[in-house]
């Protein structure tokens, strides 16, 4: 959804009223577009074209050809992209604020987001304290994540580019609402949250302060221009989905009409029709009636005359619809930067894995770019996160990145051996870990706590063994001193000897 900020409306309106209402005409303004998207990803499209005069038979195929390939579409960037930690540079492993992403669900929550952005081009997600009129009981300190689609809420920016927060943002839970049934909202500045009911006016039912000075609702997009301005997937595919469509109804017309070959007979004797007696059934002008030849791939005709001749006309091709239907699909995944393959996996089989990598490198590098935006966006999540606990410093830090799942189609063999090489390199073993697939960060804090764990001493047995020089080192970070050896236990010396003009060491 191409969608265009007005950064001189946020500035200059400072009332909570008008900007309450500033909220809810651009909110309506966006409605019929985002509406639109939400339709064709849920597979509510505009029907193909028909005649006029349409029998049931035919409005049947119409209704049939509607193939929605834009969840395929939409699905591909969205599974390729999954935060699985966060890390800050004066914490080892996740920091705490990590705990409040897994109390909140986020890992599975967490695609919603992505879906949605991917759709429209704009998601949201608000972190504020606990309420524990709510919730009794709960700690105040405790985040709440929530989120949002683009259809239901706005944010008001001074600069969308640059700021990280905007001025105030508004959630409605409802689209359409009216005196009779209205609908609930919530808006979100720098110092309140306030709970509305919205009809054709609004009231403020009720505020509580959350403390944060800042609005605290983070957007989400994977793409935007300078001008502040966002666009989905979804949106500038949907006239190739209609295409799509259009084609598959031809397709299915050719089949059900012409796809079958139609047999003909001329000079075939008709059977009369009598009645239980074995009499002739006549019509009201006294003729008799005739049972009509069924002609269909499961009646073998038969005729005593002997001018009787027999035909057939053949079926019409399909295959050209086909090709079509296959040639539109690659340029709808042209057009996203879909590997053709996603879709079309009869095409390319037994490809090695650098002729995949070749076939991915586009949507390789989309991937990349979404998780720089989104990547951001989480990380002003999880500083929320750490602000609400009343963590500043986990707030202040700006130099904290999120951990994204390798989602990459390297075989694990390859991983391994890349691994092997980087670790004789001298690159600490949990960092080469990160770069195995299968392993999760939870694997590799449960590696370095092995790690860690290694016995501060070696026992008598392993001092009569020389030092391993492969012992696995972790990363610089996460190095912990090593205790001294203990002052009343002294080391035995060696003792030098001679034996055949050589030295040798003895213990």
């Amino acid at each position: 959804m191409a969608e265009e900020q007005d950064s001189n409306l946020p500035v200059n309106i400072t009332d909570i009223d008008e900007r309450i209402k500033q909220s809810l005409k651009m909110i309506e303004k966006d409605y019929k577009s985002l509406n639109t998207v939400d339709q064709y990803v849920r597979g509510l499209h505009a029907a193909p074209y028909t005649p006029r005069r349409s029998n049931p038979e035919f409005k049947e195929l119409v209704r049939r050809s509607i193939h929605n390939i834009i969840p395929l579409l939409v699905d591909a960037p969205s599974n390729a992209l999954s935060v699985e930690g966060y890390r800050r540079p004066d914490v080892t492993g996740n920091p705490p604020e990590w705990t409040f992403w897994q109390s909140n669900r986020m890992d599975q929550r967490q695609t919603l987001v992505h879906r949605s952005a991917i759709e429209s081009g704009q998601a949201y997600v608000s972190v504020t304290p606990a309420d524990p009129k709510k919730r009794p009981g709960i700690d105040p300190k405790t985040p709440e994540i929530r989120t949002y689609p683009a259809i239901r809420m706005f944010a008001g920016y001074d600069d969308p580019i640059f700021d990280a927060f905007p001025l105030y943002a508004l959630f409605i839970e409802n689209n359409v609402y009216s005196d009779k049934e209205p609908t609930r909202g919530r808006f979100f500045d720098d110092k309140f949250v306030y709970e509305l009911t919205i009809g054709k006016e609004y009231k403020i039912e009720g505020k509580r302060p959350h403390g944060l000075g800042v609005c605290p609702v983070v957007r989400f997009t994977p793409k935007m221009d300078l001008l502040g301005r966002s666009q989905g997937m979804v949106e500038g595919i949907i006239r190739y989905q209609d295409k799509l469509n259009q084609m598959w109804l031809s397709l299915l017309i050719a089949q059900h009409y012409t796809g079958f070959a139609i047999r003909t007979a001329t000079g075939l004797s008709p059977v009369e029709r009598v009645d239980e007696n074995g009499m002739p059934i006549l019509d009201e002008d006294g003729q008799p009636t005739y049972i009509p030849p069924v002609l269909d791939p499961s009646t073998m005709l038969v005729s005593p005359n002997p001018d009787t001749k027999f035909g057939q006309l053949p079926s019409a091709p399909t295959g050209e619809f086909l090709e079509a239907i296959e040639l539109l699909t690659r340029h709808m995944c042209a057009v996203t930067e879909t590997p053709p393959h996603y879709l079309l996996s009869g095409k390319l089989a037994n490809l090695s894995a650098d002729a995949l990598a070749a076939a991915e490198s586009a949507f390789t590098r989309k991937i990349d770019e979404i998780r720089h935006s989104f990547g951001e966006s989480w990380e002003l999540v999880l500083r929320l996160c750490a602000l609400v606990s009343g963590d500043q410093t986990g707030f202040e830090i700006e130099d904290a990145e999120v951990q994204w799942a390798d989602k990459g189609n390297r075989s694990l063999a390859q991983a391994v051996d890349a691994g092997l090489k980087l670790s004789q390199m001298g690159v600490p073993v949990d960092l080469v870990l990160t770069k195995i697939p299968g392993f999760t960060q939870q694997d590799v804090d449960l590696v370095r706590e092995r790690l860690e764990q290694a016995p501060a001493e070696e026992s008598d047995d392993s001092e009569k063994k020389p030092a391993s020089k492969d012992k696995a080192a972790l990363s610089g970070a996460d190095q912990k001193e090593k205790p001294a050896p203990s002052a009343g236990k002294a080391k035995p010396q060696p003792e030098e000897t001679v034996k055949n003009g050589q030295q040798a060491a003895a213990v």
